[in-house]
């Protein structure tokens, strides 16, 4: 909070010395939310939770905050991009010399920075919080890779969202004092680093001469940078744990039938009861216990229904969420996936625009530490992404072909040359 306090008071000055606007309150809004959920996705939820029970409960106390995290299953679930690591390779036409050297750096570029984890975060993360950049930077002596989130992070741009200006950065320190804060600030000709009251530490050249930031959109941004969205996964989270903490309650407090005495007389008080003992009652007294009929199935139902809705609007089947074990035809779980395969292609396109921006400024900055062994003005990122088919039986595979076969759509010869990929074409196929 003092972060936002001190940001709120010097960078907007800032950013207009540079020709350029932020909208405060709508930025101290958005980092509140991407601080929320990242949190939910790394399982940070119990502070929330009590926060919820403070406001609702006059003794919050006497609830244990629960949660299950289906924000993290879901968004796993959507971000499959990398559920296998991309096939790259690097292609130049000045020849193989110059191509097998572009490739023996990008392979070091690629093991330093773990390329393939740093954008696998990535892809989950924009489906979490639908913006995040990621930053090569020369770090140690090699190549490094930063996955940076809305939280730490203020952005100007110009006509377009993709058209970035100016990008600064927020750096917390360790001890976590507000006047330890500093911050660094990117424009194409300048970088800049500030203390926490907006004096200037130092300034030098952008060594690149552009900003070595690539925007990662959950889709393509028309006239926002920070996309909205998501906002219903985060509240179906908060109502699952709501409830996942009254069951808790319930079973606890009303769970258990509540006994009662009739000592056949008047009186009064009460008389604590143990497995084992005995208790003397006078004539026609009796002893027996009251079922509370505490609503437990209701709630686990409400608990069912809001995972399933959640699951079932962000494109994700039923199935996916669900402990129940069914079985599934080959047709069904084709349909089923129907909605994830669009969404995945429609993510290829636009990770396959991403990676080759990324290479662009890997050449941009290996380039400048390494003036000895540079990288070819004519290199070229060639990216294969993995095609994965949903894991079906024979049986499911036959009853797939089957009803394809009979709609038309396919014929005999599509089964075979799928089955039997040494089939190169529709001749050889026809002679098997």
């Amino acid at each position: 909070m003092a972060a936002d306090m001190l940001w709120a008071s010097m960078i907007p000055g800032l950013f207009r010395k540079m020709g350029a606007e932020i909208d405060e309150a709508a930025n101290r809004t958005r980092k509140t939310e991407t601080e929320k959920r990242l949190a939910y996705y790394h399982d940070e939820q119990h502070a929330y939770i009590a926060a919820a029970l403070e406001a609702n409960f006059s003794d919050p106390d006497r609830l244990t905050p629960c949660f299950v995290n289906v924000t993290k299953k879901i968004v796993n679930n959507l971000a499959m991009v990398y559920g296998r690591d991309a096939v790259r390779s690097i292609e130049n036409p000045s020849g193989t010399r110059a191509a097998a050297n572009d490739s023996a750096i990008f392979q070091e570029i690629a093991e330093s920075s773990a390329l393939g984890i740093k954008l696998k975060q990535a892809s989950r993360y924009a489906k979490l919080l639908k913006t995040v950049l990621i930053r090569p930077v020369w770090r140690r002596g090699h190549m490094d890779l930063d996955v940076l989130t809305g939280d730490c992070m203020d952005v100007a741009t110009g006509d377009t969202p993709e058209d970035i200006r100016v990008v600064a950065i927020t750096h917390f320190p360790e001890s976590g004092k507000a006047d330890e804060i500093e911050f660094s600030v990117w424009d194409s000709e300048t970088v800049r680093r500030l203390n926490y009251t907006g004096m200037e530490l130092s300034s030098e050249p952008n060594p690149y001469g552009c900003l070595p930031f690539v925007p990662i959109f959950d889709r393509c941004p028309t006239n926002e940078f920070w996309l909205p969205g998501g906002d219903d996964l985060i509240t179906a989270q908060d109502a699952i744990n709501e409830k996942l903490t009254d069951l808790l309650y319930i079973c606890r407090m009303q769970g258990f039938g509540i006994g009662w005495i009739r000592k056949g007389q008047a009186a009064g008080g009460s008389i604590r009861l143990d497995p084992g003992s005995m208790v003397e009652l006078p004539a026609d007294g009796a002893i027996g216990y009251e079922s509370q009929k505490a609503p437990i199935k209701d709630i686990i139902a409400a608990i069912d229904f809001l995972i399933l809705q959640a699951a079932l609007c962000n494109g994700l089947s039923a199935s996916s969420l669900s402990t129940k074990v069914t079985r599934e035809s080959g047709v069904a779980k084709t349909a089923g996936n129907r909605e994830l395969e669009e969404l995945r292609r429609d993510d290829i396109a636009l990770f396959t625009k991403y990676e080759r921006q990324l290479f662009d400024l890997f050449r941009i900055i290996w380039n400048q530490h390494n003036p000895g062994r540079k990288l070819s003005p004519d290199a070229r990122l060639r990216v294969d992404f993995h095609d994965p088919k949903p894991a079906t039986t024979p049986h499911e595979e036959a009853e797939t072909w089957e009803l394809l076969i009979s709609l038309k759509v396919a014929s005999p010869v599509d089964a075979i040359m799928e089955r039997n990929p040494d089939l190169k074409t529709r001749e050889d196929a026809l002679k098997f």
